[in-house]
């Protein structure tokens, strides 16, 4: 049987804000007697949130199974808090994402790396404090796809599945509801099992 190992934000994750169950919930029970799916038991965050805690995440798993890691870091990396610029710059946003990157090589040596572009948002739901753009969202993925090229690494474009998505599919601005996280779900098994 297959091991996986997800990294990733709230979307993976879910959030009790956004009252969603994130995708990775899906994924393990999609793949429930085809793969063993594991998961840091909390938030990703912002790419260097992950650079941080990787580590610490990879004792919980035997990282020399691990198959596949299927990782994202993005959404929180282009929040504007208050008005304020995005939380991460874009140039260090890529350097850290190179950083992680070499982390998840030397954590799980046999595993073959998927990087997930950020999912779109509906920016007219979002609070004036509590602000992401779509724009942003693409000059982030941009780079980081340019990035993960370079390093060979395999993309999974969420962000192309969820461009066009509006309110229905949401449970909040950044968030998705259960049909959301199930298209997501399968989008994600597809690109590990392929």
């Amino acid at each position: 049987m297959r091991n996986i190992y997800l990294i990733g934000d709230s979307i993976r994750f879910g959030s009790t804000s956004g009252n969603s169950l994130g995708y990775g919930v899906f994924v393990k029970e999609q793949l429930a007697g085809k793969a063993n799916v594991y998961a840091p038991d909390e938030n990703c965050r912002f790419v260097q949130y992950t650079q941080r805690y990787l580590h610490e995440w990879a004792e919980n798993v035997d990282r020399e199974s691990i198959d596949t890691v299927h990782w994202n870091n993005g959404l929180w990396d282009v929040l504007r808090i208050q008005g304020d610029e995005p939380f991460t710059d874009l140039d260090i946003y890529v350097r850290l994402l190179e950083r992680v990157y070499r982390r998840i090589r030397q954590l799980f040596p046999n595993a073959k790396v998927i990087f997930a572009l950020s999912t779109a948002v509906v920016e007219e739901l979002a609070k004036p404090d509590f602000l992401r753009f779509n724009r942003e969202i693409e000059a982030y993925n941009a780079a980081a796809r340019e990035l993960m090229e370079r390093l060979h690494v395999q993309i999974n474009d969420l962000y192309s599945v969820t461009k066009d998505w509006g309110e229905e599919m949401h449970s909040d601005f950044v968030h998705f509801n259960e049909a959301g996280c199930r298209i997501l779900a399968e989008r994600v098994i597809e690109k590990i099992m392929a």
